[in-house]
């Protein structure tokens, strides 16, 4: 399995010391983060798209990939998520082209909309039209990076007609990711145009998830589609440190302070959830040492039949040495582990897989 690194760039206070960063200092060390996590050896830099919201800084995944790109030269550069259903997807298909020139084709585009209504009101967009706008505007990207001039009438922005997209991206094949959650519409959305899937699985308990990544790989079988389903991904919340007690002692405030800061659309600040369930077996995150953190991504891989899995481990404050210390210790401890389940079957998926 394969694991990468997800950041959304989220900016608060120490929790235990009070000290908050200034908005460029956040966004440098985010940047600084991804030259670490190539040198070790993760294969995916991830960066989150939120919009109008105190705690996340990363409205344009974008730019901040593209210095990042001056910074790496490996490691894949990937979008958790473009809030494609928010966007105009021509531009989007611009910039990211863009991207992909600069980093040397390195680009995976995870493509979704917001979950938080702001974006929805600020942009003048109708939330129960996600679904479709999501479709309409993947599908519309598809065309821009896929055909040399492109003639399109859609519901949700204006005709094109004859447009030639530029520039190109460097890869033939686009990088095409579908986001998803609980529901079904994304799932066929990514099975129709034969595209890989990474579902949001970081706030609620795992068990939510395993009928969407089993629906995936059934809907895959039942379109007649050629050769196995795509590639599926997940994400979760994670700190590791040299002992189990260490790692709960020192992340218990960050998350908590990460999860009950004010979101968009908010009328008040939320509960913290119980932090033993939050991390325990039933619980979306993933806290310990790395025998423990290990043991968990490894059920979670039975449970889902997965092969990707990001991490976010900057969150709620935590001082950028102890983000580091803990990447690290996930390079040296878990990554070697978790790489050679690669070609190992999993269990109950294989044949769903066949």
């Amino acid at each position: 399995m394969e694991l990468g690194l997800i950041t959304f760039g989220s900016l608060l206070p120490d929790p235990l010391t009070g000290t908050t960063l200034t908005q460029r200092e956040r966004l440098r060390d985010v940047v600084r983060a991804a030259g670490e996590a190539e040198e070790f050896g993760f294969g995916w830099y991830t960066v989150g798209e939120h919009h109008f919201g105190d705690r996340d800084v990363i409205p344009s995944p974008a730019l901040v990939l593209a210095a990042v790109a001056e910074h790496t030269s490996t490691i894949r550069l990937a979008t958790g998520t473009t809030l494609v259903a928010n966007r105009d997807p021509v531009l989007v298909a611009e910039d990211y082209a863009l991207l992909d020139l600069l980093s040397g084709g390195r680009l995976e585009m995870i493509v979704g909309g917001s979950f938080f209504p702001e974006p929805y009101a600020v942009f003048d967009q109708a939330p129960a039209s996600k679904a479709a706008r999501k479709r309409e505007n993947t599908e519309l990207l598809i065309r821009l990076w896929t055909e040399e001039r492109v003639t399109w009438r859609g519901e949700f922005r204006p005709p094109l007609d004859d447009v030639l997209l530029q520039p190109r991206p460097v890869q033939e094949q686009p990088p095409f990711w579908i986001s998803g959650g609980t529901g079904l519409d994304s799932v066929h959305l990514a099975v129709d145009h034969g595209l890989p899937m990474v579902l949001g699985t970081t706030a609620r308990e795992p068990a939510v998830f395993t009928p969407v990544f089993d629906a995936y790989r059934t809907l895959w079988q039942e379109s007649g589609r050629p050769g196995p389903p795509g590639r599926l991904g997940a994400a979760s919340h994670v700190f590791v440190a040299e002992t189990s007690q260490r790692a709960r002692t020192l992340w218990e405030s960050y998350i908590n302070s990460y999860l009950t800061v004010k979101k968009p659309g908010s009328s008040g600040i939320a509960a913290p959830p119980d932090f033993a369930t939050y991390i325990g077996d039933q619980g979306p995150a993933i806290c310990g040492s790395p025998a423990e953190v290990v043991d968990k991504l490894g059920r979670l891989r039975e449970a889902w039949g997965h092969d990707l899995h990001l991490l976010a481990i900057d969150v709620g404050g935590i001082p950028y040495a102890e983000v580091r210390a803990a990447t690290e210790l996930v390079a040296s401890d878990v990554l070697p582990q978790v790489g050679e389940w690669d070609s190992t079957p999993v269990p109950g998926k294989v044949a769903a897989d066949a």
